[in-house]
């Protein structure tokens, strides 16, 4: 397994309508083509974090092209041009488990 890691630091006044963006627009894109959501964090200083699942990188790989190509992503695409900036910066970053079967 691999773990897609994203980190934003969203815009405070406008978290709920990230949220709300995401979960209405993102979210059900994702999982259509197969994408594993693990969980997704909002800290107290208004950092977004998601955790995504994947069997492996070429997985990602298909599923990331799928989700590109279709026509709801470009509708998603369309609908944020028209809001206000949900968040001023983006890390993404993959990993894998360094525990054994054993232990989890």
């Amino acid at each position: 397994m691999i773990y897609r890691i994203r980190r934003y630091a969203a815009v405070a006044e406008r978290i709920a309508a990230f949220h709300e963006f995401f979960n209405g627009y993102l979210l059900p894109i994702q999982l259509r083509h197969g994408a594993r959501l693990v969980g997704r964090w909002e800290t107290d200083a208004h950092e977004v974090i998601a955790v995504w699942e994947y069997d492996d990188l070429a997985a990602y790989e298909r599923i990331d092209a799928a989700v590109r190509a279709d026509p709801a992503s470009a509708a998603a695409r369309h609908r944020r041009r028209g809001i206000e900036p949900l968040f001023t910066d983006m890390r993404e970053t993959f990993a894998r488990s360094t525990l054994s079967d054993v232990e989890r």
